[in-house]
């Protein structure tokens, strides 16, 4: 299995991109995905996805094309990581997922935050920026 963010998660629901393995992302992820769809006034790179129409089938995505993970499996790691690291609710879950799951992390390079690859690796999770 892959993680990915939420830029990720819209290349793979429109076809654009695509991962030799099972494609997930997190609630978090999915949450600021279907945020950015729902907000026209946005400007960015997901906005453009809302205009090609993408927002049905990211609010249902098929889980063939992207599954969303269900906190609640990972909601109590995610809390002891945010403790023990410092961690923000993205992160947490983000990095408590990729445990629990034994999954890979892909991120596009601008959600990648200063001190994640080191956090990824020092939690032996392998962390793949794409750029």
């Amino acid at each position: 299995m892959i993680i990915v963010d939420d830029q990720l998660s819209a290349a793979v629901l429109s076809e654009r991109r695509s991962f030799p393995d099972d494609v997930a992302t997190t609630w978090a992820f999915h949450f600021r995905l279907l945020r950015a769809l729902h907000d026209p006034r946005g400007g960015g790179q997901l906005t453009q996805a809302s205009a090609d129409g993408l927002l049905p089938i990211a609010a249902k995505p098929p889980p063939e094309l992207l599954m969303v993970l269900d906190p609640r499996t990972t909601t109590d790691q995610a809390a002891a990581f945010a403790i023990a690291d410092r961690l923000n609710l993205l992160t947490a879950q983000l990095l408590a997922a990729a445990t629990h799951h034994g999954a890979t992390v892909a991120l596009s390079d601008g959600n990648v935050g200063r001190s994640w690859p080191a956090l990824f690796e020092d939690h032996g999770i392998a962390l793949e920026v794409i750029t």
